[in-house]
């Protein structure tokens, strides 16, 4: 038997869940989960931070776009979404003129962005050795994110619509048909107009199942952990370097820990990622060349795939080659604080109203977002 609907959305990590509570408003819905829980791979292990000056182009306006939401979601969220903390990106001697340009650019989105010297720096991170540190850039409005919180607000928006969602509910086969698509999980089939493509880091895998050509998606490891914090560590920044000693960051977490990563980015095949213990090492031994931290015990550690197009800005929009098939992949580690205008972008791109207007004002057009991009 064949169920009717009028979208099928696939994944139901942030992608998946932000679609679904946008498009509710226009069409019937239903979301696959090929797992047995929502959000169980990347959605469940990011760092959980919004930067607005973060990406290229495209990820920086829909993260600004989605501000708004995130600064009151109203009867969607029980807490708060964002916390303010500010962002440091530290520069040694040598990278001092190349991120004075990056300010400047930054500025140019977010105008709270500005380049700081080294006192100031110090001041706002007391545990960074100053030998190490000339300059950084600093994003005073950089904030903390409740993830799952977040997600679980798209997931109830889009109940309140109608949505449905199926659990344990890989789409092993996809087939076109002369109105849509049949989507055939293991225990059903839908007939739908249109499916969005919210997959992840098995976006291609899925594209493929349906006979579309892949983009080119690399899905990338990246390890972190949890360790002891010094009682001062609640009133610090989310602390980044990007030259010496290396790639890597360090953001304060409630239950007095700290929060590290080598910000690797380790190409791999799309599975459930775990963590090496080799990129842990190679973490803490930065984090404590750049600071005066101790780090002799790690509480806990993961690893999570962030899912990069070729050129590194999201896909978002019809495919190009088969009708009715809508790309919504490729966030590379911005998924969370992009969402909800990535969501509402993929809705009137499906809809036909096209990206939202308040993204089209930052810059990112509907061209700019489609699969066709990469074609060429």
């Amino acid at each position: 038997m064949v169920a009717e609907t009028d979208v099928v959305v696939i994944g139901g990590g942030m992608a998946g869940v932000t679609a679904a509570h946008h498009l509710v408003a226009y069409r019937e819905v239903v979301v696959l989960e090929r797992e047995d829980q929502l959000a169980q791979h990347t959605t469940g292990r990011s760092a959980a931070v919004y930067l607005e000056n973060y990406g290229g182009l495209l990820n920086r306006a829909l993260t600004i776009a989605s501000r708004p939401f995130l600064d009151d979601p109203g009867d969607l969220a029980d807490a708060p979404l964002l916390e303010a903390c500010g962002a440091l990106d530290v520069v040694p001697e040598e990278s001092v003129a190349e991120a004075t340009a990056l300010a400047a650019e930054g500025t140019r989105l977010v105008p709270s962005i500005r380049l700081v010297d080294q006192a100031e720096a110090l001041a706002l991170h007391p545990a960074v050795r100053p030998e190490h540190v000339a300059a950084a850039i600093w994003e005073p409005e950089a904030s903390a994110m409740d993830v799952m919180a977040l997600h679980q607000a798209f997931v109830r928006g889009a109940h309140a619509g109608g949505a449905a969602f199926h659990r344990g509910a890989e789409a092993v086969q996809l087939e076109p048909t002369d109105d849509g698509w049949l989507v055939t999980t293991p225990n059903a089939t839908w007939h739908a107009a249109a499916v969005v493509n919210a997959a992840g880091a098995w976006g291609d895998v899925v594209a493929e199942r349906a006979g579309v050509r892949p983009v080119g998606l690399v899905p990338m490891r990246r390890t972190a952990f949890t360790c002891a914090a010094p009682p001062e560590a609640a009133g610090w920044p989310l602390l980044h370097a990007n030259y010496a000693p290396g790639p890597c960051y360090l953001k304060p977490e409630t239950g007095d820990q700290l929060l590290g990563s080598l910000a690797d980015e380790t190409p791999s095949d799309p599975v459930d990622a775990r963590p090496e213990e080799l990129d842990i090492a190679i973490a803490i031994d930065r984090l404590t060349t750049l600071t005066n931290l101790e780090i002799r015990h790690v509480r806990t550690s993961w690893a999570g795939l962030r899912t990069f197009a070729p050129d590194r800005d999201p896909v978002i929009g019809w495919d190009d080659e088969l009708p009715g098939f809508c790309w919504m992949v490729g966030q590379g580690g911005t998924g969370i604080q992009t969402a909800v205008a990535a969501g509402a972008t993929v809705a009137g791109i499906v809809t036909g109203s096209g990206v939202p207007q308040e993204v089209q004002d930052l810059g990112a057009t509907e061209a700019a977002f489609s699969p066709l991009r990469l074609r060429t």
